[in-house]
């Protein structure tokens, strides 16, 4: 409980210090300085905004390229590629029961008598 009332102190003397900070800086400093504060500030975000963004175009296609040759390497010769296993994937499927021509299945397998159950 303590620690609860010590922190909410901490938090709100925060609180007090900046916005009488402000008002003091306020009070004593030229128009002249603030502006320039301002403008500098704004500038520093435009740039560090810049930045980000940069960075993160370079890190995405860094992640796309590593995933590309991740992908190629763990896949089998025959599977062929990513975008091959896609479009297979996404390709439409026959309805149930449609067999693929030259694909059958022996549906009176004897063996499932033996095993008690059957696919």
């Amino acid at each position: 409980m303590s620690r609860l009332f010590w922190l909410g102190t901490g938090v709100a003397l925060t609180v007090v210090v900046v916005v009488k900070g402000r008002q003091v800086v306020r009070r004593y400093a030229p128009a002249t300085l603030v502006d320039q504060a301002t403008a500098t500030a704004q500038a520093t975000g435009v740039r560090l905004s810049e930045a980000a963004s940069a960075f993160l175009d370079d890190f995405r296609a860094a992640r796309d390229e590593r995933a590309e040759q991740l992908s190629d390497s763990l896949l089998a010769r025959t599977q062929g590629s990513a975008d091959d296993l896609r479009a297979r994937r996404d390709a439409p499927r026959p309805a149930p029961g449609h067999r693929a021509p030259g694909r059958h299945r022996d549906l009176d397998d004897p063996e499932d008598d033996e095993l008690g159950y059957s696919f």
